[in-house]
C-alpha cells in the first residue's frame, strides 16, 4: 500500500502506486556520485515490511539545492522513525553520495519536524518569506560532528545504502 506524499491524506489507488514507483525508480537512476537528482525511500518496520510507515528522501530536481523530505503516517509519529530516516539520509548523502550540503525546512507550526532536523544535526538557516524555519548541513560539519558520535548514524546509514529505493526499512 502506498500513500500520497502527505501521509495525512491516506493510501493511493494501485494503478497510481505503480506509476509512482516507476517514477521513483526512474529518478533513482539519475543519481550520480556527488549529485542526487531524487532519492525516495519507504519507511517500514522490520516485522511488517509490507506496511508503509512513511516516505523519506532527498530531492535535487531543481538542479542547485538538495532538500531533505520525510513524512510519517500520523499514528506512528513521535516514535523516532523520522529522526532515524533523516539521520540515515544525511549519512548516505555525505558519506556515500558525496554531496556538499543538504537543506531542509518545515512549516513554522510543525515543531516536531523542526526538532527532527535539529536532533539530526541540521543547523538553523533562517526563515522563508512566510516565516517557516529553514535548516542546512554541510558535509564538513557533518563529518566533524559525527566523528565524535557515529553510533547514532551507523545502522541507519547501512540500511539506506544497502537496498533499492523502494525496499528501504528503518526501524525504531
Amino acid at each position: 500500500m502506498l500513500f500520497r506524499s502527505d501521509m495525512d491524506q491516506g493510501p493511493i489507488p494501485e494503478d497510481e502506486a505503480r506509476r509512482v514507483l516507476a517514477r521513483i525508480e526512474d529518478n533513482h537512476r539519475k543519481n550520480r556520485p556527488g549529485s542526487i537528482y531524487h532519492l525516495c525511500l519507504a519507511v517500514t518496520k522490520r516485522e511488517n515490511p509490507g506496511f508503509l510507515l512513511g516516505w523519506c528522501g532527498l530531492d535535487g530536481t531543481n538542479g542547485h539545492e538538495l532538500h531533505i523530505f520525510y513524512s510519517i503516517v500520523p499514528e506512528y509519529r513521535g516514535r523516532g522513525f523520522a529522526t532515524q530516516a533523516v539521520r540515515a539520509l544525511l549519512d548516505y548523502a555525505f558519506t556515500q553520495a558525496g554531496v556538499p550540503f543538504v537543506n531542509g525546512g518545515c512549516y513554522k507550526d510543525n515543531l516536531a519536524s523542526a526538532r527532527v532536523m535539529e536532533k539530526s544535526g541540521m543547523r538553523p538557516a533562517g526563515t522563508s518569506e512566510c516565516g517557516d524555519p529553514l535548516y542546512y548541513l554541510d558535509r564538513d560539519t557533518y563529518l566533524r560532528d559525527c566523528a565524535s558520535n557515529p553510533s547514532a548514524y551507523t545502522r541507519a546509514a547501512a540500511i539506506c545504502a544497502s537496498t533499492s529505493p523502494h525496499e528501504q526499512e528503518l526501524t525504531e
